[in-house]
């Protein structure tokens, strides 16, 4: 909410007086936003801000604005597990499959997490759930894996995940869940082919 100072003149008996009333409005001012405000926005999505980042979105934020790192509010509410945002942003206009400077979605970032909601929201809008890094060609069935988000793993499946992709180092996703002892993980991903 932004507080509008008004001057009025009126004339009374010749002589000027001045007046000063206060007007509130619900209208978000409008910035040219820089740096320091797509950091805050970014700041907001990662944090699980969703009101801060609809002002900032208001205030003309762009949603697919870049840190140094390429990484955007998508991927960092997706790495949070922010479905609310991850929503808002999407609706906004964000890309769904925008990659950061290692190739990396905001599907790969949410695959991270205990967070099958917001995968599911991400997969819903069209994220590929094949898409791979370029420095390890990790998936985000990968990430579920070695995680044991067991959760996460069943949606990727669900949409249609490759769980024959490997790694640079011939490693699948069954690999990082047995290295990593997840035995339900290993279990589901043998019984559901």
């Amino acid at each position: 909410m932004i507080i509008v100072l008004i001057g009025c003149k009126g004339a009374s008996g010749g002589e000027e007086s001045k007046k000063e009333t206060w007007h509130m409005t619900d209208e978000v001012a409008q910035v040219q936003p820089g740096p320091a405000e797509e950091e805050s926005f970014r700041q907001a999505a990662y944090d699980g801000e969703l009101e801060k980042v609809k002002i900032l979105l208001k205030q003309g934020v762009k949603c697919n604005a870049i840190d140094q790192d390429g990484h955007t509010a998508l991927m960092f509410a997706a790495f949070n597990g922010h479905s609310k945002i991850v929503l808002s942003l999407l609706e906004a206009g964000a890309v769904v499959d925008q990659r950061d400077m290692m190739d990396r979605t905001a599907l790969l970032y949410g695959a991270t997490g205990p967070f099958p909601e917001t995968v599911k929201i991400l997969l819903e809008r069209g994220a590929d759930p094949n898409k791979v890094d370029s420095d390890e060609h990790f998936s985000p069935l990968m990430h579920a894996a070695a995680e044991g988000n067991l959760e996460v793993v069943k949606v990727l499946l669900n949409y249609s995940a490759d769980r024959s992709l490997k790694d640079v180092d011939g490693d699948d996703a069954a690999s990082f869940a047995v290295q990593a002892g997840h035995i339900q993980v290993v279990e589901y991903l043998k019984l559901s082919k």
